[in-house]
């Protein structure tokens, strides 16, 4: 919680959240996370920093997965969803690719790491969890995470 590191310094009206989108050398996204005493001129220099480094840069606010990663969790479930159904890896992302997206769901899951969300079911102690950040099915990932 960026709020949580923002209160232990001695101005927290200086301190914001970035959020790169893995792998950080090819996604353009980058999300400004705001903190709750983030000044205008902090959330002004952090947007600017983002165009410096030729990213996308939006403002979002301080909560699990900020909006990323929010939309992302219910599309991969669906994909992973589809592939349950009989559906093959080629055609969803053909599908995904044909509707206007720069990638399919699971080219960007494997560009991303099948494992990120795996590890962090893992660490939480609770391999059905479901967030607004990850959703299952988890059959397929869990087995290819765990055959390496």
């Amino acid at each position: 919680n960026i709020d949580e590191t923002a209160a232990e310094l001695k101005d927290p009206s200086r301190c914001m959240g970035t959020h790169f989108f893995s792998p950080a050398n090819v996604m353009q996204l980058l999300e400004n996370v705001k903190t709750a005493k983030a000044s205008e001129k902090t959330i002004a220099t952090c947007m600017a920093m983002g165009k410096v480094i030729s990213k996308k840069a939006v403002l979002v606010g301080n909560c699990d997965g900020f909006v990323g990663n929010r939309m992302l969790a219910p599309y991969a479930s669906e994909a992973k969803q589809l592939l349950e159904d009989g559906a093959t890896i080629e055609q969803v992302d053909r599908v995904a690719e044909s509707f206007g997206m720069a990638m399919g769901p699971m080219t960007l899951g494997d560009l991303v790491g099948q494992e990120l969300f795996w590890k962090q079911r893992k660490a939480a102690g609770d391999m059905m969890k479901q967030t607004k950040t990850y959703m299952g099915p988890y059959e397929l990932t869990d087995w290819l995470c765990e055959n390496n």
